[in-house]
Formats: structure tokens, sequence, C-alpha cells
């Protein structure tokens, strides 16, 4: 509370200034009667300007434009709460939060509203470009000129997506009615707090929430990790993880469809289990005892998961990631295409992130492993169950991983074995370890005497420039090494 007591006191101050000696508005501070369905694209622009304005601005209702104190019912002000806390939300980009006060001002009651300054600027109405983006000056509100639009450009620190809002300022309890929190410590492996203050102190510790004015509001981040349904979030009805089985290998008849809409840290092995259950599976000896194995490694499954979660583009909400399987390979899906200057040749060990705070907490929960290490983890499974090479689908909206069932030498295409070639190479480079016509061979499963059909593999590689010699000055081809084209 007395966060908000400073910036009433400011306001209060402000509001004595306006009214003395004559009625006059200010540019940090506008009077109001009322919210009116006509008047809701003047304040979007209020809100603009005030977002805009440095240390922000405030709007005061029970005051008309010559400066006539009317005062404010409580039906009238809980109106006016809700009304302007929706046109902040979804009225102007980025959306905002204000917070508000009610006060005894020369005995009638008044509904204060806080605009602070918006870290990313400039603050403009909402689907519409920069251009409608407005400032306060000279008592007025009006568009920003180019300079202007610069200037704040200039200043601004756009918070990442995780690190936005994604509800209005609410209470604690309804905090801990969304998120779940109990799951979520269980993952960090820390005790839960002894009472609510201290587990939303924790929470904003993790960057689940965080603390506006005098109440919490949850992050994007806390959504994305631990919510108790993702889909009761503006913005988030299609963040979660839906899971499709096909008959056979075309989409022609989908047999199973299912969302999981739980945030992807407390969900994720509840994911994991169902996608491993509807997988063909196969039967093992080991340690005397019967195993059931399932066609693709756990772990390919895992890491290509939590990627396609961590690496998917949030300005995109009209699509889910996605889990397809068919009767021959299973397509991993996320929304988003590659970072800029990151090309399918470079992903195994790069360390580019789009959403560097989700992968983060995602990796103290041990759901993911440390940065560039996934793929690398993915491809040493893949070798050793004897799969063929992974296959990386780009377009504008999305980038898609194919994880292909087992497959025989003898029944990959010629680009598939140039592919598991170069991938084999990248992972032998990566291991301190050298790809030769041997280690291919034991990669590819083909006899030693069909030593010509490694090389011929090895040859076309080489001819796409996917991979160089290794030791260039060594003439004896026994002993000849490769290296990935960029090493």
């Amino acid at each position: 509370m007395a966060i908000e007591r400073q910036w009433l006191d400011l306001a209060l101050q402000l509001l004595e200034k306006s009214l003395n000696p004559l009625p006059h508005e200010l540019n940090e501070l506008d009077w109001k009667t009322d919210v009116s369905s006509k008047g809701a694209p003047n304040l979007a622009k209020h809100i603009s300007a005030f977002a805009n304005y440095t240390h922000g601005g405030y709007l005061v209702f029970g005051i008309d434009d010559q400066g006539q104190i009317n005062g404010l019912d409580q039906k009238k002000i809980k109106d006016i709460i809700s009304k302007l806390s929706s046109i902040a939300r979804e009225g102007v980009e980025p959306k905002i939060s204000i917070d508000h006060a009610v006060t005894v001002y020369r005995e009638k009651t008044l509904l204060f509203i806080y605009i602070k300054e918006s870290k990313g600027k400039p603050v403009h109405i909402r689907g519409k470009g920069m251009e409608e983006s407005y400032i306060s000056s000279g008592a007025s509100t009006h568009k920003m000129s180019k300079q202007e639009i610069g200037w704040c450009l200039l200043r601004s620190k756009v918070p990442s997506f995780e690190e936005q809002d994604a509800d209005a300022p609410i209470s604690t309890t309804e905090i801990l009615n969304k998120i779940d929190v109990v799951e979520f410590f269980k993952l960090l492996k820390i005790p839960m707090p002894g009472n609510d203050d201290t587990v939303i102190q924790k929470m904003e510790e993790y960057c689940l929430v965080k603390l506006e004015n005098h109440q919490y509001v949850i992050n994007n981040l806390g959504v994305l990790l631990a919510a108790k349904n993702m889909s009761h979030f503006s913005g988030h009805a299609r963040r979660g993880i839906r899971v499709i089985c096909y008959k056979g290998s075309s989409k022609v008849e989908a047999i199973k469809d299912k969302t999981f809409n739980r945030g992807y840290a407390i969900g994720f092995n509840e994911i994991l289990d169902y996608i491993q259950e509807q997988l063909p599976g196969s039967e093992v000896i080991k340690n005397v005892f019967r195993e059931n194995v399932t066609v693709y490694p756990t772990v390919a499954i895992r890491e290509l998961l939590a990627n396609a979660m961590i690496h998917q583009d949030f300005s995109i909400d009209s699509t889910h990631p996605k889990v397809e399987i068919f009767s021959d390979r299973m397509e991993i899906t996320n929304p988003g295409t590659l970072i800029a200057k990151t090309s399918v040749d470079r992903l195994f060990g790069s360390t580019n992130l789009r959403n560097e705070l989700l992968a983060r907490i995602m990796y103290k929960t041990h759901i993911c492993e440390d940065r560039g290490s996934g793929l690398i983890r993915t491809l040493t499974a893949i070798e050793l169950y004897g799969l063929p090479p992974l296959r990386f689908e780009i377009s504008t909206t999305a980038f898609k991983v194919i994880l292909y069932a087992p497959k025989n030498y003898q029944d990959m295409s010629k680009q598939e074995r140039v592919e598991a070639c170069f991938q084999h190479c990248i992972l032998k480079y990566l291991s301190n370890e050298k790809m030769t016509n041997a280690s291919l061979r034991q990669r590819l499963g083909i006899n030693e005497k069909n030593y010509a059909l490694a090389s011929r593999i090895i040859k076309d590689a080489l001819d796409q420039n996917k991979i160089k010699v290794g030791n260039p000055e060594i003439k004896n081809a026994k002993y000849i090494h490769y290296v990935p084209f960029y090493a």
C-alpha cells in the first residue's frame, strides 16, 4: 500500500495544481467524467500518450471539462475500472497495466487511474502502426511526429514476450488458483513455502509474476511454465501442445487428436508419456527381463518436444505446437521459422535462443539440456537406434523436425544417405572424434566389403559441400577423415 500512497500523493499534488488558481489540465493529468462506448477510442489515445510520457500520467474521474468536481458513486467507479482495464489490455500495443485508487477530495469521491511510463515504446493503438502513437504536450493529446517516434524507440527497452503481462493485476489467491506452484516447486526440487506471501515472492524470483505498483501480475512466462490451463489466458488459447495420431502414413484419417493445455514445465511428462503410449513398440530382452521399447528413442522425443516448446515464435498465436504421429514417422512442428542468421546446417551445437528466459527455467526444471546439447543428444540416440537422419522443413511461419521409423540402408534415398553422412560427421566432430569411411559404414550398417558404397556417399556429401576432408595432407584414402563444412 505504501507504493500506492506514493503515486497517489503525487497525483493529488498535480490535481491541486491543475485546479488552482484557475482550472487547467496538465501534460501529466487529465480530468474525466465517465467512460462511454463512444469515448473508448479517445481513452485509448490518452493511455497511449501517458504510457509514452516520461514518468507516465494520471486520469482523474469525477471532474468535468470545466474543472467542476462532481464525484462518482461506487457502481460507476467499478464500471470505469473494468472498461479502462480492457482498453489497456486490448486497445493498445504493447498492452499495458494500469493502477487505480479511490479517494475523497474536497468531500467528493474521485477515481485516480495511474498509467505508468511503458518500457516498450512507442505504445500505439492496437491493430495500427506506430503512426498511431500519441503523446501529451501543451495539456493536449496529439499524434507523435516521426521524430518523436524515433526518440521513443531510442529510449525503449522492449520486454521479452516472457516478461510481458499475461493478465490484469489480481490478488494472490487468484494467482494461486491459476498457477500450479506446487508442481512447479517440485520440478525445481525446492520446498513449498509456508505462506502465500512467501510463495508469491518465490514466484517473482523465477519471473512467473511481477509486482506492479501494489499488485502482482502473472507474466507470460508464468503461464507458459505453470498455468493450470493456458487457454484461460488471453493470447494463449493455442499455446497448448496438440498431439494428432493418423492411420497410416498420410493425413487422410486422424484417429486421435488431443491438446494439452497445462504449462509446459508442469505438463511435460504427461505429454511425453502420452506420445510414447501412441507409438509402435518392440519387445527386447534386457537384464533377463522382457521390456517394451518404442521405435523412437525417448531421449530424442524428449529433446525435440522441448525444443519445439522453447524455440517457437510467440508472436504467432493462431496455431498450436504440434506432434503428429504416422505409421512411418513422427513430425514435431512449432510456430515460427528459424531465428535470423541461423541455417539448418548449423543447428547442431548452436546456442542461439529465441526465448532465453523460458529456456533457462526449463533447464532449471530438468526438462531440457543446456543450450546447444539437445540436438546432439538426439543425434546420438538416433545413431544408437540405427534410425534414418533427422529431416528439417522450414516455412515462413513454422519449423518442422521429422523423426523416421527404422529403415534399412538399401531403402534410404540418395539424399537421406548424404544427410546421414553429414549428421554423423557433425556428431563425430562435436564429440572430438573423427568421421571415417569405417565409422560411416558402422553408422549405416554397411558391410566392410562394401567399402565403395560408403566412399560414394562421402563423395556425394563432399560434392554438396556438406563435409570436407579434415586432413588434406594425407594421400592414403584409408587414413582420411572428414569434418563438417564449417569446421
